[in-house]
C-alpha cells in the first residue's frame, strides 16, 4: 500500500501514503514537538536563571538595608543611654541645688524672725524711755 503520492508525509523528498506514512508524520511531528519544548525549556531555564540572579541580589540589598539600620538603630541607643545619664546627673545636681535653696530659705526666714524680735524690743525700748 505504500505508494508515492502528494497526500501523505515527506520522506526523503517523496510524498508517502498509508500507514507508514502516518508514522513518519508523526514522528517528525513529535520531533518539532520535542524541538520546541526545548527551546521553551532553554527559555524557562534562562528566565529562572535571571530570576535567581535578581533575587540574590535584592536579597543582598535588604541585608545591606538590615545592616545599616540595625548599626543606626545601635547608635542610636547608645546615645539615647548617654543621654539619659547625663539627664540623670543633672537631677541629681538640680535636687542637691534645691535642697541647698531650701536650708537657705529657711535659715533666712530664721533671720528674719530673729531681726523682727530685735526691731519689736528696740521699738520697746525706746518708747520706754
Amino acid at each position: 500500500m505504500d505508494t508515492f503520492q502528494s497526500q501523505g508525509g515527506r520522506s526523503g523528498g517523496f510524498n508517502v501514503t498509508g500507514l507508514k506514512g502516518k508514522v513518519l508524520g508523526l514522528a517528525q511531528t513529535l520531533q518539532s514537538q520535542n524541538e520546541e519544548i526545548g527551546v521553551q525549556k532553554n527559555y524557562i531555564e534562562t528566565h529562572k536563571s535571571e530570576n535567581m540572579s535578581t533575587s540574590n541580589s535584592l536579597q543582598a540589598q535588604l541585608n545591606d538595608i538590615k545592616r545599616y539600620f540595625g548599626a543606626d538603630l545601635q547608635r542610636m541607643e547608645e546615645e539615647f543611654k548617654v543621654q539619659v545619664n547625663l539627664q540623670k546627673t543633672e537631677n541629681v545636681r538640680l535636687q542637691q541645688q534645691l535642697t541647698t535653696l531650701k536650708g537657705e530659705k529657711t535659715s533666712i526666714h530664721q533671720q528674719v524672725i530673729a531681726l523682727q524680735r530685735r526691731i519689736e524690743e528696740i521699738e520697746e525700748e525706746i518708747g520706754h524711755e
